[in-house]
């Protein structure tokens, strides 16, 4: 894991992902004071998320094909326009029309940053790999509101935005000048394609890679996770705020707190999705955050509420290991980009759901109602998700000595 490559996106996608969640929680503030109402507000936040369901899966599946550094640059570089685009915007259409060009730069990054380091996990050590990694996704989007509440204080609301256009451009540049072009499974494809070989995971139609009942399961699992995230992030700052009484800080505290515990567990349960079932730590620790959601609803207080979402960043971060760890095993036979992309499809999907949907349960039932529909339908997907991998190969022998190989012709 201390090869260049492991290094230089670990590094690129902590900082862009902190430049982008500085950004994303002010942004329906400031489409608002552009003159923004109703459903442009909503748009604000979802129209990112439906553009990244379309793109997605291509960008994918050409990283498959045409290598994935260029598509990783490139959306760090779409991020930097739209963040100018943000600083100069005049009306909250152009917020809108910014937020969704940013949907493109998310669907061109983090899961193609995903699909190389996949590209470079060895066999068996798959939780341990992506459980480290993630810790650069997770605990960058928990500090990223953070430094964005520093920064308005200090030096108001447009320095967020210069703040996140210079981080997109320090990404870029680290992956510019350290990140090979090709990993090795990729120069591996080009190699067979030389010597007149048929690649067949990079050739696998989308329908194709979903027949495998792995890619299935996991593609579910994100949208799973998505339409909880989707509920809750919707109305969590009003739950704390107007059922609670918690003030402003505190409510950015607890944000942090779920998102920093979940990164920081994700090491440690990374390896221990190494050594025991995937499936059942996916199941667990979809029950887990399924009952911890809904209880949200019910809380009495702040400082219980801060317990469960402790917890929740705890349990999410279990099964996202465990199921990212099943996603690279899959990949390996699917297309590493093409199972990624089609889980960020289903990531986009599931936010627009749960945003929407959750919404309607707020508008018909309470305000309490929109955790009790995000946990009952995270609880309702995993006896699907067992199913799906019922016997299948989740997890592949360990294979040492050609990690280090691997490592070392990366390094190069």
């Amino acid at each position: 894991m201390r090869s260049r490559p492991f290094v230089a996106l670990y590094v690129a996608v902590f900082v862009a992902t902190m430049g982008i969640s500085m950004v994303s929680p002010l942004l329906p503030v400031y489409a608002e004071e552009l003159g923004a109402s109703g459903i442009w507000l909503g748009l604000t936040f979802s129209i990112f998320a439906i553009v990244q369901t379309f793109v997605g899966p291509f960008a994918g599946r050409l990283s498959d094909r045409y290598g994935r550094k260029p598509f990783i640059v490139a959306g760090l570089l779409v991020y930097l326009v739209a963040a100018l685009g943000y600083l100069t915007a005049q009306s909250f259409y152009q917020v809108i029309a910014f937020r969704a060009f940013s949907g493109l730069g998310t669907s061109l990054i983090f899961s193609v940053a995903r699909a190389y380091v996949g590209d470079l996990t060895p066999k068996g050590q798959e939780g341990r790999w992506l459980g480290v990694f993630a810790t650069a996704d997770i605990v960058g989007f928990g500090t990223g509101p953070l430094a964005a509440g520093f920064l308005r204080e200090l030096l108001g609301f447009r320095s967020v935005f210069v703040a996140m256009a210079s981080m997109m451009a320090l990404s870029a540049l680290v992956l510019a000048f350290w990140l090979p072009r090709h990993s090795p499974a990729e120069l591996e494809r080009r190699a067979m394609r030389r010597n007149g070989e048929r690649v067949a995971r990079a050739e696998r139609t989308f329908g194709e890679a979903l027949s495998d009942r792995v890619v299935a399961a996991v593609t579910l699992h994100a949208g799973l996770v998505a339409v909880a995230v989707g509920a809750s992030l919707s109305f969590l700052a009003l739950r704390l705020e107007q059922g609670i009484g918690a003030t402003p800080i505190m409510i950015g505290i607890a944000f942090a707190t779920q998102d920093i515990t979940g990164g920081l567990a994700q090491p440690v349960f990374g390896r221990i999705a190494d050594r025991y079932d995937r499936r059942m730590l996916v199941a667990g620790g979809l029950g887990a955050y399924a009952a911890l959601l809904a209880s949200l609803g019910v809380v009495p207080n702040y400082g219980t509420a801060v317990v469960v979402l402790l917890g929740m960043g705890a349990s999410s971060s279990l099964s996202m290991v465990a199921a990212g760890a099943i996603q690279v095993v899959a990949g390996r036979r699917a297309g590493m980009g093409t199972v990624l992309g089609l889980a960020s499809a289903s990531n986009g999907i599931g936010i627009v759901a749960g945003s929407l949907l959750s919404g309607v349960v707020v508008s018909t039932v309470a305000l309490e109602g929109a955790f009790f529909f995000g946990g009952f339908v995270m609880a309702a997907g995993i006896p699907l998700f067992l199913w799906l991998t019922r016997g299948a190969v989740v997890t592949e022998p360990s294979v040492l000595p050609k990690a280090r190989s691997a490592e070392g012709e990366a390094a190069g």
